[in-house]
């Protein structure tokens, strides 16, 4: 990849405000109260989610995003300058920041109620085409969930990447009816890593060796089908590898997935085979789950190596 680019990733997509509560075992009857432990406020999102975690791995990242004119907007930008990922690509507009509540029980398995605010007005008149040309690597985290950009934008987006040698990637969001947003984009994209259920709207196919094939035959350069604890099927249309996972106590697995991929785009930003890059990632990944919050574990490159380097992998 050109070395000249001054960032190695901009990931461009939505950004939301998490409040985390836990332990939600059940929901209350209507009329009655139950109660909870404690309550964080974390950033999230998959732009931010895939942003942060490559920029702690140690990546040049750019983030490009929308958030409202408010208290969380703040505080989000907040969070970014904390990382040290700048917020000039950042827009503002007068509407709701997007935010989620987290539910989290004791098996890790959250659920959530969320509010999509700026989200749903994020464009190409938004975006600063001129630092995605500078980066070697374009992310966009969450279609299907920005309907300013979902479709024919996404794939202008894409296209433009395409003619000025910038990799390609792009993250779904588990949602129904997403096959028309997701299926034209394909032949444009570099790399794609959905999981099992996503892939399911997507390719109406339920076998992930079945959806691997679908998104190859259409194109895509590089395939990863998550499998959450079953670990993750990829290939590049030559090699193909069902991988495992790190055999970690779960704590929150909010982000999994958004930390895995920015430890593949790692691994290929730095030219590793097919098999190190799928391990490395599952890696980061296995450092997102052992702690709240989509960021909170994750850490340089160096010390995932080193956990690689001790820590079996469940077959």
């Amino acid at each position: 990849m050109n070395n000249m680019k001054k960032f190695d990733l901009t990931c461009l997509g939505i950004i939301v405000l998490d409040v985390i509560a836990k332990t939600i075992n059940r929901f209350p009857e209507e009329g009655t109260t139950e109660y909870f432990d404690s309550m964080k406020i974390l950033p999230g999102g998959c732009a931010f989610n895939t942003g942060v975690a490559a920029k702690r791995l140690g990546l040049q990242v750019n983030i490009q995003c929308k958030v409202g004119n408010d208290l969380f907007g703040n505080i989000l930008s907040d969070f970014l300058r904390k990382e040290n990922i700048g917020t000039d690509n950042v827009a503002v507009e007068k509407e709701s920041t997007a935010y989620s509540f987290v539910m989290l029980p004791d098996s890790g398995q959250r659920r959530i109620y969320h509010i999509p605010g700026v989200n749903n007005t994020y464009c190409l008149d938004d975006v600063d085409i001129d630092s995605i040309k500078d980066s070697k690597v374009l992310h966009i985290a969450g279609s299907s969930l920005l309907p300013g950009l979902d479709g024919e934008p996404t794939i202008e987006l894409l296209k433009f990447c395409r003619d000025n040698k910038v990799f390609t990637s792009m993250d779904p969001v588990y949602k129904k009816n997403i096959a028309g947003i997701i299926v034209p984009a394909l032949p444009y994209l570099d790399l794609f890593l959905p999981n099992n259920d996503e892939s399911e709207y997507i390719t109406g196919l339920k076998e992930p060796e079945d959806q691997l094939k679908f998104y190859i035959d259409k194109g895509v350069e590089i395939v990863g089908i998550k499998m959450g604890e079953k670990g993750v099927l990829i290939s590049n249309g030559k090699e193909k590898f069902n991988l495992g996972i790190y055999d970690v106590t779960v704590s929150d697995t909010t982000g999994a997935g958004d930390t895995f991929i920015a430890g593949f785009i790692y691994g290929i930003l730095h030219e590793w085979d097919l098999l190190t890059t799928a391990k490395f990632a599952t890696a980061t990944a296995a450092h997102c789950v052992q702690n709240e919050g989509a960021t909170s574990g994750i850490v340089e490159a160096g010390k995932i190596l080193e956990f690689m380097g001790k820590t079996a992998i469940k077959i």
